[in-house]
């Protein structure tokens, strides 16, 4: 008996997302509203309620642990839900997809259109950002990029005082104290969904320029680029990575259901 060598050559049906994100949730809410088995799958253990026909598993994922993956539990698709800017999932996804023959649908967030301001700089990554405030003498200095951008940031806030905002989490405390950043300069808390009060922050810190990436709308990457602007402060905004070119780009509920019911029924979309 021949065994496929790739899972579009079986009747595979299980679904695997790659969420974390709101927009993860999101996909796992419209999955249990059809008859699909599903995965549910985030890096770092979440506390999460999936409907009946969804399952959960947590852990960072290889290529190889990837295809294993979908190989025992016959994935016939993935929903890449994650951040854009999880660069080292992309890739891995990316790989074991092409391995296995896989479609991958990319569910995208809303992006605000990219404005041309003497006060908004789009740059290419975190190390463009450095040579910049360090060439206008630019501090202190507010990252809203994450904690995982601390250590990317280094070259700054090593010689220049910078204050990160992190979520006000346990993990994302210790994630600081790790990388060595002074406790005075770290700022535990949600980010904001409120233009005067974001202002009001960059004012009182004293800051002369704010760090962020381009993480949508689900990131609040309007009001922080409004608040810079409120506050008369440059904002420096990390460009997103650009995806896979074999990534299936899809937008709401309607466009990911129907082209799942094409990966895994054979039909077309929309029939």
């Amino acid at each position: 008996m021949l065994i496929p060598t790739t899972l579009s050559e079986a009747a595979a049906k299980t679904v695997l997302v790659l969420g974390g994100t709101t927009e993860g949730k999101q996909v796992a809410a419209w999955l249990g509203g059809t008859d699909y088995t599903f995965w549910y799958s985030t890096k770092t253990q979440v506390a999460i309620t999936l409907p009946p026909n969804g399952r959960y598993r947590w852990g960072a994922f290889t290529a190889a642990t990837l295809v294993a993956f979908c190989q025992l539990h016959r994935v016939g698709c993935l929903v890449h839900a994650s951040h854009p800017f999880a660069e080292a999932l992309h890739a891995t996804v990316a790989e074991a997809s092409q391995q296995l023959g896989l479609p991958v649908l990319r569910l995208e967030r809303e992006y605000p259109t990219r404005q041309e301001h003497p006060f908004i700089q789009y740059v290419a990554d975190y190390e463009e950002i450095i040579i910049h405030l360090r060439a206008a003498g630019l501090a202190p200095a507010l990252a809203l990029s994450g904690v995982q951008t601390i250590a990317r940031l280094r070259g700054y806030w090593q010689h220049q005082p910078m204050y990160f905002r992190v979520l006000p989490r346990a993990a994302s405390v210790a994630l600081a104290a790790q990388a060595g950043l002074p406790a005075d300069w770290l700022l535990p808390a949600w980010p904001g969904a409120d233009v005067a009060a974001e202002t009001a922050l960059i004012r009182r810190l004293g800051v002369q320029a704010v760090v962020t990436k381009e993480s949508g709308e689900s990131g609040f990457l309007s009001v922080k680029i409004a608040a810079a602007r409120a506050a008369g402060v440059p904002i420096f905004v990390v460009r997103r990575p650009a995806m896979p070119a074999h990534f299936r780009p899809v937008v709401g509920e309607g466009e990911m259901l129907a082209h799942l019911h094409t990966h895994l029924h054979g039909l077309t979309a929309g029939s």
